[in-house]
């Protein structure tokens, strides 16, 4: 692991991925669009409220973005009072100047997302599960339980890493930041042809991504990819609310990957006709799942 870092790059408007975002456009996307400042830059938030069930952040891993989560939310609408952001780097969310990527950076951004929208459950999927155990340990108060789909152990995640970048491009600094700047769209699509459980999902979840590319949207993989391996460890160790681990057993990009070690006493919930992103591929299953989980009605 180099001691060089070269996410500053995605941070700056004249290498990277800054600067690009079309504030204007990215807030007519949708309803109930806003952008929130947290230390790590200003991030798009989707809210959906509701008067009843329970209150869930959801945290979009790149390159999904909030455009992605239409039939969620339409699951959810009425039964769940429901908070939808993408992290720095993500969609658009432009990093700030300074921000690094790693694990503490990320936690300190959900904190300031936290203490503008209350405490809730977080449903956070893939690295940011980790970002969500961290957060869960340091401000228990504001996390009333915590879901991670398709996150694996913190030792599975080099395993991961090595299938989706096997030459070592995107964990390269510079050359990383280079390669997704000026691929990103290609890079969506491999990644949704890679990660899908069926070709059903990936015109359209591609074509989702498109929409915050088109407005300047971040999908800054590279920077995340290299901030996680300069991280400190996180540890399996259990957290002190209720947590569960949602698995699609069709990822071809975790095939080596063992969610039993994500985190220990958490419930381990499959989607065995699922991928990557099983909340997104059975919307109305999850929904279902996620509501009886919080004993809500469903």
């Amino acid at each position: 692991m180099s001691a060089f870092s070269a996410v500053w790059m995605d941070s700056t408007p004249f290498f990277g991925q800054a600067g690009r975002v079309d504030e204007a456009r990215a807030l007519n996307s949708r309803p109930g669009l806003s952008f929130l400042d947290t230390s790590g830059g200003r991030v798009r938030v989707r809210r959906a409220p509701s008067a009843v069930g329970p209150k869930l952040l959801i945290g979009t891993d790149g390159p999904n973005v909030v455009e992605h989560y239409d039939a969620l939310l339409e699951q959810l609408a009425g039964r769940a009072d429901v908070v939808v952001f993408e992290p720095p780097g993500t969609g658009a969310s432009t990093p700030a100047r300074g921000f690094d990527f790693t694990v503490k950076a990320f936690a300190q951004v959900t904190l300031d997302v936290l203490a503008q929208v209350g405490a809730r459950t977080l449903v956070f999927p893939c690295y940011l599960g980790f970002i969500g155990q961290q957060v869960a340990r340091t401000a228990p108060q504001l996390v009333t339980r915590l879901v991670m789909p398709q996150t694996p152990g913190w030792g599975d995640l080099g395993l991961w890493a090595q299938g989706v970048d096997p030459r070592r491009l995107l964990r390269t600094p510079v050359v990383g930041q280079a390669v997704v700047a000026t691929r990103r769209r290609s890079i969506t699509r491999g990644w949704y042809g890679a990660s899908t459980s069926d070709r059903k999902f990936r015109a359209p979840f591609t074509a989702a991504a498109a929409e915050a590319f088109d407005v300047g949207g971040c999908f800054c993989l590279a920077s995340l990819m290299q901030g996680l391996e300069r991280s400190a460890g996180v540890t399996s160790a259990p957290v002190s609310m209720p947590s569960a681990i949602v698995w699609g057993s069709k990822d071809r990009t975790h095939r080596r990957s063992d969610p039993t070690r994500s985190l220990e006493g958490a419930e381990l919930v499959r989607f065995d006709e699922c991928g990557h992103s099983p909340d997104l591929e059975a919307p109305a299953q999850f929904a279902q799942w996620l509501l009886a989980w919080h004993g809500a009605a469903s």
